[in-house]
């Protein structure tokens, strides 16, 4: 067996169950691509300063989950009125000073993104196999001209098969938004593998609409008895290589 995965079932049970796969729909964060800069909303909602006492700088899970959700169903692109419109929804207001403060959080998080190198290996691999690529993002606007553009993301996800959150107005761990993927791929939830790096981000609401599911954990953070039943588990997007050929067109 590929020691890169970490897998509860045997790898000819994993090859059948991933016989039928046609499409593979992949996180964004922490599955592709990383950023230095942890958590720019939060930073963002210090700035607009809006429930600081909740905000603790040791702990990027800190920001207030409404806060984040209007963060990530925005759509958009300019940082002044994305800025304006999400402190339109908490009745809080901007000055100049905010403004600023807001794009230098924003630069921050594009020049600290990058694409992890096995994933890069992986993608180019597997769309030459066939596979439908559909990239399933929490995401606000600002990374994605430098990640599509500068490090060529969307060679490996055409523009049709991006869904994002700030797009979409709805965010994970929301089944709707994984319904939206397997909809945008013309593809059935059977034969759709979400590979994320999140249980409860991305495989638990992705197997509740009957999708396979395979999460990456590079720094093994999951304990087995935590993963639910028939989840594969791998340490490396490059595991995928040997356990999907190609598409079964039968």
């Amino acid at each position: 067996m590929n020691t890169l995965a970490k897998q509860r079932l045997s790898s000819a049970e994993v090859a059948w169950s991933l016989r039928d796969i046609d499409t593979l729909c992949v996180d964004l964060w922490g599955t592709v691509a990383r950023s230095d800069n942890r958590e720019p909303i939060k930073d963002t909602q210090r700035i607009l300063g809006y429930k600081l006492d909740s905000l603790d700088d040791n702990d990027i899970t800190s920001v207030d989950e409404s806060f984040l959700n209007v963060c990530l169903t925005t759509d958009e692109k300019e940082p002044e009125p994305f800025l304006f419109s999400v402190a339109k929804r908490f009745s809080l207001s901007v000055d100049d000073r905010m403004v600023e403060d807001f794009e230098k959080v924003i630069h921050e998080e594009a020049v600290c993104s990058g694409i992890f190198f096995d994933a890069k290996t992986a993608m180019k691999a597997l769309s030459l196999r066939g596979f439908k690529m559909v990239l399933v993002s929490n995401l606000w606007p600002f990374p994605v001209e430098c990640l599509f553009a500068e490090d060529n993301l969307g060679k490996y996800f055409p523009e049709q098969y991006r869904v994002y959150s700030f797009r979409e107005g709805v965010s994970k761990p929301d089944p709707e938004l994984f319904r939206r993927v397997h909809g945008r791929a013309g593809s059935s939830p059977e034969r759709c593998l979400m590979i994320g790096d999140s249980l409860e981000n991305d495989i638990i609401p992705a197997m509740a609409i009957g999708m396979k599911t395979c999460l990456i954990d590079r720094k093994g953070v999951y304990s087995d008895d935590v993963i639910p039943q028939g989840v594969l588990v791998i340490r490396s997007m490059e595991a995928l290589l040997e356990i999907l050929p190609g598409v079964n067109r039968a």
